[in-house]
């Protein structure tokens, strides 16, 4: 057996669950698809998290920095750049596959996010130039931007591509956005030009994004409107095609269904964060972490107290 415990995903609630197992002295291994830290990381680098109490003054890659080094200094294994492709049980041992070896552990923790982003279906979105996520505002400074999308993550990218310097336009569907009340404050306070009632129904182009075409939810009128880029921030969802590969049970909407252990209906792999759905939010995902990570132990361990 090479491990007690895999933590698939290497996130806030995975970094946590790593952490928890850490100081119960579990054999544990991390592997991130990506760089560690998640979509902190990979994604939003940018963003202010300003709901992790008392990190307000940094920025996702900061915090996800932090956050790697302290469960690495507490003896947690992390790799890197490494996907988890297949996930097998026989008797009571897990064989864990991924793009560069195969391990075998006690119990599973599935902490994979929501990495699977919403796509409009429109034609047009296959074009270069359009994008899901916002890693680097500045590469967008001077440039016509189309961010589609009506929640915080839209909200956000909308406002820090305005800082920027790039000429933005939010659309959104909606009569208005439902992003939280400090983000709407930011972006009436922004430069960004919001339009309401407005579906984004082609993107055009030649190889490349040159413009969008968009229609009013209330009068049906057409718009063009000149684009170098397009994001469409829908929010995203579960790798459903993956979780059902293993047998994961999930609800309608692509979530784990996991019990008040986190456990999931396959006995000893648990599952914490955003892929269960409760409240897709970093203070949630740390703690589902390691409360998956403690009852994990209990399972490997089964100690006289649980």
């Amino acid at each position: 057996m090479d491990y007690e415990l895999i933590i698939v995903g290497g996130g806030p609630a995975g970094l946590s669950a790593a952490l928890s197992s850490s100081y119960r002295k579990m054999k544990a291994l991390v592997l991130e698809s990506g760089t560690a830290g998640g979509a902190l990381t990979n994604k939003y680098p940018w963003k202010h998290v300003d709901e992790v109490l008392g990190q307000h003054e940094m920025v996702g890659y900061q915090i996800a920095g932090k956050m790697v080094e302290h469960v690495r200094k507490e003896g947690a294994e992390v790799r890197e750049n490494e996907s988890v492709e297949k996930i097998t049980k026989q008797n009571k041992e897990f064989t864990i596959e991924s793009n560069k070896g195969k391990y075998t552990c006690k119990s599973v923790i599935l902490a994979i996010g929501l990495g699977v982003p919403r796509k409009l279906g429109v034609p047009g979105e296959n074009l270069n130039g359009v994008v899901y996520s916002l890693s680097n505002p500045a590469d967008y400074s001077k440039r016509n931007v189309v961010v589609v999308g009506g929640g915080d993550s839209a909200v956000e990218s909308a406002v820090m591509l305005s800082q920027n310097n790039a000429e933005t336009t939010l659309v959104h569907r909606g009569e208005e956005c439902r992003a939280s009340e400090k983000n709407l404050k930011d972006l009436s306070e922004s430069k960004v030009k919001l339009m309401l009632n407005t579906e984004l129904v082609e993107v055009v182009g030649s190889g490349r994004v040159e413009k969008v075409v968009l229609v009013s939810n209330k009068d049906k009128q057409r718009k063009e409107l000149n684009a170098d880029a397009v994001l469409l921030s829908l929010g995203t969802v579960s790798n459903k095609a993956f979780l059902e590969s293993i047998g994961i049970k999930t609800d309608d909407k692509g979530n784990v269904v996991v019990d008040s252990q986190q456990r999931t209906n396959i006995e000893g792999v648990f599952a914490a964060g955003d892929v269960t759905g409760r409240w897709v939010r970093i203070p949630n995902a740390i703690a589902e972490g390691g409360y998956a990570a403690i009852n994990a132990y209990k399972y490997v361990k089964k100690p006289y107290w649980a």
